[in-house]
């Protein structure tokens, strides 16, 4: 005898008469399917008492010792066990559609990312799910790490080295460029060598950037010559066009620097590489809002390779 999932549903019986029958079938003891289901003896007695009624058939064999189940509770167990494993994944498809109207997504950046990368990425996301309120911070590295830590954002996209903490995805590599005027002599060179750039004036990020840092490590022991510090990249652009002083700058800044008057040589020292990853809390799993958002960033970033 073969029971259908569909003869089930045309009953009038619930998910719970499944969940205790299933729990019965595979602890052979109404006392521990009681347990299991959160029931007393009594009231789980009854409702699998309902269920053999609402079926017209006996799907167990009562013991003094043990239960057993019937060859029509063998049939029906494999439909319980397939119409419940149906239900429970239409659940989690629903509650999916629901985060995904209503859902949140909390975004760390560094600035230079959050200007060039992530924009066509926000708004292809806000066009297929506009119900989901997404939140960007543009901060530092530093402060990056610090709002995943604590919580406030679910993702970071940031410069980062290995951390206990989180979960480290590199997404991106990212070079460095020189920027000067056109007539500065390092303007007509095509490869810029680390040695090359000591006799210069820079303007500089702060030391808190995470490309101050990583600049500062290449070129130790020796050091750049800093004209003028400056926290904004846009700060930099008026200062390098006005012939202050000179900036290296990651390619994916590159951008704010594109005018005829400027002139861009990449960086020939392998060491001048940084590594642009995903950060995440390790352990938390994503939402269905931010697995949604990260997959539309890494199809961007694909596409920007």
């Amino acid at each position: 005898m073969f029971l259908h999932a569909a003869f089930i549903i045309a009953m009038n019986i619930s998910t719970r008469h499944l969940k205790a029958f299933l729990a019965l079938a595979e602890r052979k003891s109404f006392t521990r399917a009681a347990d299991a289901v959160h029931l007393s003896q009594p009231a789980f007695s009854m409702l699998i008492q309902s269920l053999e009624e609402s079926v017209g058939l006996r799907l167990f064999d009562r013991g003094p010792r043990h239960v057993e189940l019937t060859a029509e509770g063998e049939a029906f167990a494999q439909a319980a066990e397939r119409l419940l494993g149906d239900f429970e994944g239409l659940l989690a498809q629903m509650k999916d559609l629901v985060a995904l109207q209503k859902g949140r997504v909390a975004v760390a950046a560094l600035p230079s990312l959050s200007a060039s990368l992530l924009p066509p990425v926000i708004a292809r996301f806000r066009q297929r799910h506009p119900g989901v309120e997404l939140a960007l911070h543009d901060v530092t590295s530093d402060d990056c790490l610090d709002l995943v830590r604590r919580g406030r954002c679910d993702i970071a996209l940031t410069a980062i080295a290995q951390s206990d903490e989180l979960d480290i995805e590199p997404v991106l590599a990212d070079s460095f460029y020189v920027v000067c005027p056109r007539r500065h002599p390092l303007a007509a060179r095509k490869r810029i060598r680390r040695q090359d750039l000591l006799e210069y004036g820079f303007i500089q990020q702060d030391r808190a950037s995470s490309v101050r840092q990583q600049i500062d490590a290449v070129m130790f022991p020796a050091r750049l010559k800093t004209v003028m510090e400056v926290s904004n990249m846009n700060t930099a652009v008026g200062l390098v066009g006005a012939e202050v002083g000179i900036a290296i700058v990651p390619a994916v800044a590159l951008f704010l620097f594109r005018q005829r008057h400027l002139a861009r040589i990449p960086l020939a020292d392998p060491a001048f590489t940084r590594s642009i990853a995903l950060v995440r809390l390790k352990g938390r799993r994503d939402t269905t809002a931010v697995a949604a958002f990260v997959a539309l960033l890494k199809e961007g970033l694909q596409q920007g390779s």
